[in-house]
């Protein structure tokens, strides 16, 4: 019971109320996300909306690079799960959102990833009665009814904005802790050094290899390799404290 009180107490969570629709997200593990995407029926991405919705942000000031959108997402939400694409993207935040409207609760799961350095949302809903006779595997349009294409797409931009704001709140709270992360597949690296949070996109592997040995030879770690080591000090600190 003290396990059980104790993760409920560390699952992280947000609320947001745009408009007339109530908002609850809830951190999920890699596990829970799993069990449920077994479940769950995904739905089309819009790429014509993320085209126009990125390219209006060209002009925002407050617009945030990859490594200040991981950093909010991770104070958000807790660590990123290992559910990555690790050659095409860097973190995966797996979310339940409940959608609380007039005509009832509804329940999804979301993905928020990266991929080839730009932020993308997957949404799923999520079955409460048994699956059988549905392929959750095939891409389904919307549920009008329930959560339409234009509230997922006003979602996405709230939220977008949200996270641009909640940076901007916190930024002097982030401990300076030096770090960068990569995307293989568009030769992109981002992080924090030199007391900025800094993304950078190299024209070829031999200048994006070099500049990856240029911040490891001042002593900054990927959070990849970082996250191998924390895990292998634990296996063994447990196995030499039994």
């Amino acid at each position: 019971m003290r396990q059980v009180i104790k993760q409920i107490k560390e699952r992280k969570k947000v609320e947001l109320k745009p408009k007339d629709i109530k908002y609850e997200l809830f951190r999920l593990d890699d596990a829970e996300f799993r069990k449920l995407r077994q479940k769950s029926l995904p739905i089309r991405d819009d790429y014509m909306f993320y085209m126009h919705f990125y390219l209006s942000e060209r002009e925002n000031k407050n617009k945030l690079n990859l490594a200040e959108i991981f950093v909010s997402l991770t104070y958000l939400f807790g660590e990123s799960g290992d559910w990555i694409d690790d050659w095409k993207g860097s973190f995966s935040f797996p979310v339940l959102l409940i959608l609380d409207k007039v005509q009832g609760k509804f329940f999804y799961l979301i993905d928020i990833y990266d991929n080839c350095g730009t932020l993308y949302f997957s949404f799923y809903r999520i079955l409460e009665s048994d699956v059988e006779g549905y392929d959750n595997q095939i891409l389904r349009e919307p549920f009008e009814l329930e959560f339409s294409r234009q509230e997922i797409n006003y979602f996405i931009s709230y939220f977008y904005g949200y996270l641009e704001g909640y940076f901007h709140s916190i930024k002097l709270l982030i401990p300076s802790e030096q770090f960068f992360k990569k995307i293989g597949s568009d030769h992109i690296l981002y992080g924090y050094n030199d007391e900025h949070f800094f993304e950078e996109h190299y024209p070829s592997q031999e200048a994006y290899q070099t500049a990856i040995e240029n911040l490891e030879s001042i002593g900054i770690s990927s959070n990849t390799s970082q996250d191998v080591n924390e895990i292998l000090q634990t296996i063994t600190s447990e196995i030499l404290n039994k």
